[in-house]
C-alpha cells in the first residue's frame, strides 16, 4: 500500500486536485516498479470517468486521459469506488500535505 501527498498551489477545483493526485501516485507506482496496481477513490465521477471508455474535453477529462494513459503502462490496473466512510485514511492524508511543500509518500504504513 501506498499513500501520499503532491502539493499543488493553482488547483481550484476538488475534481480536478484528486485526479492530479490519483495521477501522481500511479507515476509513482510506476517510477518504483510496481507492476499490479489498484486505485481507490471515494469520487465516484472520477472513478466512473477513469473506467469508461472515451475522453472529452474539460480539464477534468484531460486528467483523466493522462491517468489512462499511464495506466496502461502497468501489466494490471483497477480503479474502484471505496465509499467515504471507508476511507478515513485519504480525509487525513491531504489535512497532512497541507504541512508539506513537497511530494511525500509513504509505502505500507500512513503517517502518524
Amino acid at each position: 500500500m501506498v499513500s501520499g501527498v503532491t502539493p499543488h498551489s493553482n488547483i481550484l477545483d476538488a475534481f480536478l486536485a484528486e485526479a492530479t493526485t490519483c495521477y501522481q501516485g500511479l507515476l509513482f507506482a510506476k517510477e518504483s516498479g510496481f507492476a499490479k496496481v489498484e486505485v481507490e477513490g471515494d469520487s465516484r465521477t472520477k472513478i466512473e470517468k477513469i473506467n469508461q471508455e472515451g475522453n472529452s474535453i474539460t480539464n477534468l477529462d484531460s486528467a483523466i486521459v493522462d491517468i489512462k494513459a499511464i495506466g496502461r503502462t502497468f501489466h494490471q490496473i483497477r480503479f474502484k469506488h471505496a465509499r467515504r466512510e471507508a476511507n478515513r485514511v485519504a480525509h487525513f492524508i491531504p489535512r497532512e500535505g497541507h504541512s508539506r511543500s513537497e511530494n511525500t509518500f509513504w509505502m505500507k504504513d500512513t503517517p502518524d
